[in-house]
C-alpha cells in the first residue's frame, strides 16, 4: 500500500485554493492520501468528485466545529470508517484538524492530523494539550496496526515547548517514523527548509521508499515560486506482516 500526506497551504482561505491540487494528488498514485491545512470553501464538491472519478471513491472529512478552521480530507481506494476515539475538547481548532479512521480490510487505524500553529498569547497554551492528546492516543493504539500522518508542526529536534518531547517519547514507545529522502517537507520564506510532515507507525507497519515529493506528473507541489503549496507531499510504501 502506498500512502501520502500533503499540506495544501490553504490557511483558512487566506491563500488561493488550487483546484489542480486534486489532479496533482492523483499523479502521486497513492492508495490513500491525507490532505492537511485543507480549506476548500466552495470547491469541496468538485475537488472530491475529481478524486472520486479518478479512483478514490472512499472519502472522509474532519469535523466542522463551527469555527473557521483548516480541515483534514482523507481519500482512499479502500473503504474507510470513522474510528471511535474521544476527541479533544479543549478548543475547536484541533478537532477540525484531526480525522481518525479505520480501514477494515487492512485492520488498520489511520489518523490524519495537522497540529495547529497555535501562535499568540491567546492560543499558545493549546499546543501542549494537543500533543498530550496525540501521545495518549498513540499509547492506546501502540499494540495494534496503526499509522499517524500529517503536518505535526514539529521536527525531531524541536524543543519541549513546541511538542518536541512528546514527539520523541512517542517514537521511543513502540512507534517509528518513515525516514524520507528528499530536500524537506516545508519550504518557508527565504531558505527555510524543515521536516515537519511525518508518517509514523506501530511495529506492525514497515515503511519503505519514503520520500518528499516536490513534483508529480506535470505539477509542482512545492519548492518553487509557482508551486501549488509550500509543502512537499510525503509518500511512503507500507507493508504489514499479516
Amino acid at each position: 500500500m502506498l500512502i501520502a500526506t500533503w499540506n495544501l497551504n490553504n490557511r483558512v482561505g487566506k491563500q488561493k485554493f488550487h483546484s489542480e491540487a486534486a489532479d496533482a494528488a492523483i499523479a502521486l498514485d497513492a492508495d490513500i492520501v491525507v490532505f492537511t491545512e485543507f480549506f476548500p470553501g466552495s470547491h469541496l464538491a468538485s475537488f472530491q468528485t475529481t478524486l472520486e472519478d479518478a479512483g478514490w471513491p472512499y472519502q472522509l472529512i474532519s469535523e466542522d466545529t463551527g469555527e473557521i478552521s483548516n480541515r483534514i480530507l482523507i481519500v482512499s481506494k479502500f473503504p474507510l470508517e470513522r474510528l471511535s476515539l474521544d476527541p479533544p475538547a479543549f478548543d475547536k481548532q484541533f478537532p477540525a484538524n484531526l480525522l481518525c479512521t479505520f480501514i477494515p480490510s487492512l485492520d488498520l487505524s489511520l489518523i490524519g492530523v495537522r497540529v495547529p500553529a497555535y501562535y499568540g498569547t491567546k492560543t499558545a497554551s493549546m499546543l501542549l494539550p494537543s500533543w498530550s492528546w496525540l501521545e495518549e492516543t498513540a499509547q492506546a493504539l501502540k499494540d495494534q496496526p496503526s499509522i499517524i500522518l500529517g503536518d505535526l508542526n514539529v521536527s525531531l529536534k524541536s524543543p519541549k515547548s513546541k511538542g518536541g518531547d512528546h514527539f520523541r517519547r512517542i517514537l521511543e514507545n513502540d512507534w517509528h517514523r518513515a525516514e524520507p529522502t528528499g530536500r524537506a517537507s516545508y519550504f518557508g520564506h527565504g531558505n527555510i527548509r524543515t521536516e515537519i510532515d511525518h508518517i509514523i507507525g506501530t511495529k506492525h507497519c514497515s515503511f519503505f521508499d519514503s520520500q518528499y515529493v516536490e513534483v508529480a506528473g506535470d505539477f509542482t507541489l512545492a519548492g518553487k515560486p509557482n508551486s501549488i503549496s509550500d509543502h512537499a507531499a510525503l509518500v511512503s510504501r507500507v507493508i504489514q506482516p499479516f
